[in-house]
């Protein structure tokens, strides 16, 4: 499945990152999604556009500002476009524009600074991870869908999930066994918190509910989440 990604972290410029492979339609209809569930987390924000292999479309531009610049409230900060003559063409215009490479390779330098300050970056996930997916962050993950049946979600930092969680999740996978998971409906029946693994029976008080999931006293344990 192909979804607009939003990067982020606990400092900084947010980053957009728009598939090539996405056609118009579909990014439009992904940029109400993307307000619908971030909004908020985007008014006055600093912001990176990363158009990727795309080719540079005025039209398409001009769908980014109606559909997502502009409602969102955000400042776009920065364009990545990895075609060389879209680069030449937005620079032209008056762009502030990069390469993937150049942007990277900043994003490596923030990304080291952060993490010796103790941060680190977090990945959001706009519609569900299908079966079969597998997605590993250094990170936190936060998933604006849900985690299907045979999906597998590893992060080092925390999982939250605003769907239900029918795949596999475990939080804090490099030994962290003060992480948590938090989904709107738990439907799996392990849940795996650093070195911890919690066996969920279909019949616990806490099946489809929305919870969060803690290592308490060396066991994964379960507590009501408020509903979304």
């Amino acid at each position: 499945m192909v979804m607009i990604q939003l990067k982020g972290r606990q400092a900084g410029a947010l980053r957009c990152i728009i598939p090539a492979e996405m056609s118009e339609e579909e990014a439009s209809a992904a940029f109400e999604k993307l307000l619908s569930a971030s909004g908020r987390l985007m008014q006055g924000r600093s912001i990176e556009i990363d158009l990727g292999t795309r080719a540079f479309d005025p039209s398409f531009i001009l769908e980014i500002w109606n559909k997502l610049i502009k409602p969102s409230g955000c400042a776009v900060s920065r364009w990545i476009a990895a075609d060389d003559e879209s680069r030449g063409m937005m620079g032209r215009i008056g762009f502030n524009i990069s390469s993937n490479e150049d942007a990277d390779t900043k994003s490596s330098r923030l990304h080291e600074q952060e993490c010796k300050a103790g941060g680190a970056e977090g990945l959001v996930c706009f519609g569900s991870v299908g079966s079969g997916q597998i997605i590993r962050h250094d990170g936190d993950i936060v998933v604006i869908g849900n985690v299907e049946k045979d999906a597998e979600i590893s992060a080092e930092g925390n999982i939250t999930v605003t769907g239900r969680i029918s795949g596999l999740v475990h939080a804090g996978c490099g030994g962290n066994d003060g992480a948590a998971v938090t989904g709107r409906s738990l439907e799996t029946g392990q849940v795996r918190i650093g070195t911890k693994l919690g066996i969920i029976d279909r019949a616990s008080p806490f099946w489809g509910k929305a919870v969060a999931l803690t290592v308490i006293d060396g066991e994964v344990q379960a507590v009501p989440w408020p509903e979304l």
